[in-house]
């Protein structure tokens, strides 16, 4: 369980969140929109624990992240696996090192890191180009490669952060039925995105299954 309360923050005097506070329940398919500039990739952050607040609280799973040691936090953010617009993949590295590198740091063994990698390869279609450098592969691709090496480690938490911004509507779906697919298996999902309507979900979904919030002025808003 994720809870932030009463979170502020500030860069020079401008306030960017402002008095926010939010449950994400175990589980949970949170959809979070909002305008360029709302303050999103910075509330991503913050619940990653990448980035702390000016001021307000962080709990993950009842601890509060102002609490732990600083050598704690590396471990916790193993809990998420994250997509942010800037996937920093490894253009001068192969498709299967990009995947490999997370269980590396580890500690995992290189031929199970190989196995598990081509696996989770093969899970986004991506199976046939692991050996391929990031660079030859298309936009869609890409993210899927980013995707692959955020659920690596099987975290339980996925945030993405507006994942489909640059995508074309068929590479768009492909992405978005993963991250459904990884909420059926029981992983909290939080994605960001201008608006809802741009992540292609079918409307049934989103009734039965997507937690909406909007970002507007500092503010959340549950819809």
């Amino acid at each position: 369980m994720i809870e932030l309360k009463n979170i502020i923050k500030r860069y020079n005097q401008r306030r960017i969140l402002d008095e926010v506070s939010l449950k994400i329940n175990a589980g949970d398919y949170v959809v979070i929109s909002g305008a360029s500039g709302a303050g999103k990739t910075t509330l991503n952050r913050i619940i990653a624990t990448l980035e702390k607040p000016t001021r307000g609280e962080v709990f993950i799973d009842n601890e509060n992240i102002s609490k732990l040691r600083s050598a704690a936090l590396p471990w916790l953010r193993r809990n998420f696996g994250l997509i942010f617009q800037d996937s920093k993949l490894l253009y001068n590295q192969s498709v299967l090192y990009n995947v490999t590198l997370p269980l590396s740091i580890a500690g995992i063994a290189n031929k199970q890191a190989e196995q598990r990698a081509k696996a989770v390869l093969k899970k986004v279609g991506l199976q046939e180009f692991w050996h391929y450098s990031p660079i030859a592969l298309s936009g869609g691709e890409q993210q899927r490669l980013a995707i692959a090496r955020a659920v690596i480690n099987n975290p339980p938490v996925v945030i993405a952060d507006e994942p489909t911004s640059h995508l074309d509507e068929t590479a768009a779906k492909l992405v978005m039925d993963l991250f459904a697919e990884f909420n059926a298996n029981g992983v909290t999902v939080i994605v960001s995105t201008h608006e809802i309507k741009n992540l292609g979900l079918d409307e049934k979904f989103i009734a039965n299954q997507v937690r909406q919030i909007s970002l507007k002025n500092g503010k959340l808003y549950e819809l």
